[in-house]
C-alpha cells in the first residue's frame, strides 16, 4: 500500500478492530462470572485481607495495576488452594493469547481439523485415520481425493463405526458424535446418510474409532479421554504448562467439561492426583460411572506425549500458544486429536492442579503483557514471544 494516507487509515482500522476484539473477549469472560452457578462457587469462600493484599501487590508490581479478585477467589473455592499466580481469564484470551499470536490469520488455518493430520505427520505424530471429509464444501475420500456427492454418500452408507466432528469453528464438543453407518442409516441417531451429510455442514471430518490405552479407558470407556497439553513460545524456547486429563461421564461420548465431563491433574510420570472436579465444583475421588479410584491409579509416563506436543509446536513458529488434545492409543503411543489455538483456556489446568498455569514465569509474562498492551498492533512484532527489547 503506497499511499501513506491509505496506509495510515488501514493501520487505524486494524488497531480499532483489535481493541474491539479485546473488549468483546473481556466482557465475554466477565459475563461467565455472572452465571449463578459460578457466583455460588466463588461466594463460598472469602479471601483474607492478607491474600487480597498479596494479589494487589503482585499485579501492581508486574502488571502495573490491580485486577478484580473474583478469579483468584473462584479458583481458591474450586481447589481449596490459594495461589497468587492464578492467571485470570480477563488477561488470558483478551490480552496474552491475542498478543502471542501476532498474525491471527494463521490461527484459523492451523486449527482446521482437516489440515491437522498433515501438520502432525510432518512432526512424526500420529492422528486418527481419516475415513471421509468435507473441506469448504468439497467432498473427499480417505486419501483427500475429491468425490461427487453421490460417491461420498455411497461410501458413507456402510462406513461402520466412526466419529464425526466439525473441522472448523468447533469447541466444547459441540456437534461431535459417534456414528455407526449401516445400510444407509446411522443406527445411533436414526439419520440417513443424506441427512447426516446435511447436518454436518460444509466442513467436517469423519475418523476411525479411537481405542484408548487400557489405563485410560478403564477410567471411563464411553469417551476418548484426553490430555490437555498447553505449549507456548517464550523467547527461543517452547515451554509447557502442567497437564490435565479430561474424563467423560454420565454415558456421554465426549470428555469436555462444558458437556458434563470432569478434569483431574496428572503428573509427568503418569500419576493421577486424588480427585477430579467438574466445571461447577463437583468433586470425585473415584469415577461415578466406573468407580475406579483415582488415588494410586497410574498411567504410562507422559514423556512421549509432551515431546510430541513440543515437536508439533516447533512446526508452527507463527503461533504463540496452542492447547493440544492428546490421548494414548491402545499401544500406549501418543495420538493427537485436536489443536485448540483460538479457543483455549487455562481453567482445566488451574482447576485441577490448584496453582497458576505459568508458575514462576507468571511475573515475567505479566510484565510482557503490560508492555504489549501499550503498543499498537503494528508495533508489536519485534517483541513477540516474551521479548521486552525489540528483536531485529
Amino acid at each position: 500500500m503506497k499511499d501513506p494516507h491509505l496506509r495510515k487509515l488501514y493501520t487505524c482500522y486494524e488497531n480499532a478492530f483489535e481493541k474491539s476484539v479485546e473488549l468483546y473477549k473481556y466482557w465475554a469472560e466477565m459475563r461467565k462470572f455472572k452465571d449463578p452457578r459460578r457466583v455460588k462457587i466463588y461466594s463460598s469462600v472469602q479471601l483474607s485481607a492478607a491474600q487480597k493484599k498479596q494479589i494487589d501487590d503482585f499485579y501492581l508490581a508486574n502488571y502495573g495495576r490491580k485486577i478484580t479478585h473474583i478469579f483468584h477467589q473462584h479458583y481458591t473455592a474450586l481447589t481449596g488452594n490459594f495461589d497468587v499466580t492464578f492467571f485470570p481469564e480477563i488477561l488470558h484470551a483478551p490480552k496474552f493469547e491475542l498478543y502471542m499470536h501476532g498474525n491471527r490469520m494463521y490461527t484459523h488455518v492451523f486449527e482446521d481439523k482437516n489440515l491437522l493430520p498433515m501438520l502432525a505427520a510432518s512432526a512424526g505424530v500420529k492422528t486418527a485415520r481419516t475415513l471421509l471429509s468435507r473441506v469448504a464444501g468439497v467432498w473427499r475420500d480417505e486419501d483427500n481425493r475429491p468425490l461427487s456427492r453421490a460417491e461420498f454418500e455411497e461410501k458413507l452408507k456402510n462406513l461402520g463405526t466412526a466419529f464425526a466432528k466439525p473441522s472448523v469453528d468447533s469447541y466444547g464438543g459441540l456437534s461431535c458424535a459417534a456414528i455407526h453407518m449401516q445400510d444407509g442409516k446411522d443406527t445411533l441417531s436414526g439419520m440417513s446418510a443424506a441427512e447426516l451429510m446435511y447436518r454436518l455442514g460444509p466442513d467436517f471430518i469423519i475418523q476411525e474409532k479411537i481405542v484408548c490405552h487400557p489405563s485410560i479407558s478403564c477410567l471411563y470407556p464411553k469417551s476418548v479421554n484426553t490430555f490437555r497439553v498447553i505449549t507456548y513460545q517464550w523467547k527461543d524456547e517452547i515451554c509447557r504448562c502442567p497437564v490435565a486429563l479430561r474424563l467423560g461421564s454420565g454415558g456421554r461420548m465426549v470428555d469436555n467439561t462444558s458437556a458434563g465431563g470432569m478434569v483431574i491433574a496428572v503428573d509427568d510420570d503418569g500419576a493421577l492426583h486424588d480427585n477430579a472436579v467438574t466445571e461447577f465444583n463437583q468433586h470425585y475421588t473415584q469415577h461415578p460411572d466406573t468407580q475406579v479410584v483415582f488415588k494410586g491409579h497410574k498411567l504410562p509416563p507422559l514423556t512421549p506425549v509432551l515431546d510430541a506436543a513440543v515437536r508439533l509446536h516447533r512446526q508452527l513458529p507463527q503461533i504463540g500458544m496452542c492447547h493440544w488434545d492428546f490421548t494414548l492409543d491402545e499401544n500406549g503411543e501418543p495420538l493427537l486429536l485436536e489443536a485448540n489455538i483460538r479457543v483455549g483456556g487455562f481453567g482445566l489446568v488451574q482447576r485441577s492442579h490448584g496453582k497458576g498455569v505459568f508458575g514462576d514465569k507468571t511475573a515475567e509474562i505479566l510484565r510482557w503483557t503490560a508492555k504489549m498492551e501499550k503498543l499498537f498492533h503494528t508495533q508489536r512484532k519485534p517483541y513477540r514471544f516474551g521479548y521486552m527489547e525489540a528483536q531485529k
